[in-house]
C-alpha cells in the first residue's frame, strides 16, 4: 500500500509541475503558422550589413517569395543558373514574347527539379535571382541567393516587409501601461525559452516581441494582441506563468 501511494503522490507532484507547460505547449501550438520568415525591403536589396537573402531548395519542397505586404508588383525575373530550380509567379509578366493587359504578379514560386546538363552553362549548385518590383513610388532591384539543400525547409514562403515596420532598438517609448502585465509576461516569456518551448528566432517569438512594444507605447493587450495576431489564451499563459514563478 505504501509503495502505491509513493507512486500516486509522485505521479500528482509531476502533474502539478508539468501542468503549466502543457497547456502552454497547447496554447504555443495554436499559434504558430509554419514556415512563414520575414526579411526587410532593405536587407533583400542588399542594401543593409546583412548578406542577400539565401534560399535552399530541397526535394519536394516549394519555397515562395511574397511581395504582398511590401505592396509591390512583380515586373522582371532573372534566374541566371535554371539547370537546378524552376520559377513561375501567380501573375502575368510581360516577355519579349508576350504582353500583359496588365501585369499583377505579387508571389514567385521556386522549386526543385532534376539537374539539367546545358552545354552553355558551367556546372553550378547555386544561382542568383532578381527581381524587379514596383511599389507606389519607385522600383526597387532584389537580390536572392538560391541553392541545392538537403532537409525538410524550416519556413515555405519567404515575405518581403517594408522598412517602416521594424522599429530601432533604440526607440524610446511614453505613455506604459499595464505595467505589471508587461513584466510578468516578460519573465514567462523567458521561461518558455529557457524550457526550449518557444525559439528567439521563431516567427512566433518576433509576434510576441512586437506585442510587447505596443504594449510598451501604450496600447491595450487586447488591442495590442489582435494586431501582432496573437490569442489572449497565450498572453494569459505567460502571465500565469510569469506570476506562479514571481520571485
Amino acid at each position: 500500500m505504501s509503495k502505491r501511494y509513493s507512486i500516486i503522490k509522485g505521479f500528482i507532484i509531476v502533474c502539478s509541475l508539468t501542468l503549466p507547460y502543457f497547456n502552454l505547449s497547447t496554447a504555443i501550438a495554436s499559434e504558430i503558422k509554419f514556415g512563414v520568415k520575414q526579411i526587410t525591403t532593405q536587407v533583400a536589396t542588399g542594401n543593409s550589413k546583412k548578406s542577400i537573402p539565401k534560399i535552399k531548395l530541397s526535394p519536394g519542397y516549394g519555397v515562395n517569395i511574397s511581395f504582398i505586404k511590401s505592396d509591390e508588383i512583380i515586373e522582371k525575373v532573372w534566374l541566371d543558373n535554371p539547370t537546378f530550380a524552376s520559377l513561375d509567379v501567380d501573375g502575368c509578366l510581360s516577355t519579349e514574347e508576350r504582353e500583359c493587359d496588365k501585369e499583377g504578379a505579387t508571389v514567385i514560386h521556386l522549386r526543385r527539379i532534376k539537374p539539367l546538363k546545358v552545354r552553355q552553362l558551367p556546372l553550378s549548385n547555386t544561382s542568383l535571382l532578381t527581381v524587379i518590383a514596383k511599389g507606389k513610388s519607385e522600383r526597387k532591384v532584389y537580390l536572392f541567393k538560391v541553392g541545392m539543400g538537403n532537409k525538410a525547409p524550416t519556413y515555405h514562403t519567404l515575405e518581403i516587409i517594408p522598412d517602416s515596420k521594424i522599429v530601432p532598438e533604440n526607440t524610446q517609448f511614453t505613455n506604459i501601461k499595464n505595467i505589471n502585465e508587461l513584466q510578468l509576461i516578460s519573465r514567462g516569456l523567458k521561461i518558455v525559452n529557457s524550457e526550449g518551448l518557444i525559439n528567439d528566432k521563431s516567427r512566433l517569438w518576433s509576434r510576441i516581441a512586437n506585442f510587447l512594444i505596443k504594449v510598451r507605447m501604450g496600447e491595450s493587450i487586447n488591442s495590442a494582441a489582435r494586431k501582432s495576431g496573437i490569442s489572449m489564451r497565450l498572453v494569459n499563459r505567460l502571465i500565469e506563468l510569469g506570476n506562479k514563478y514571481n520571485s
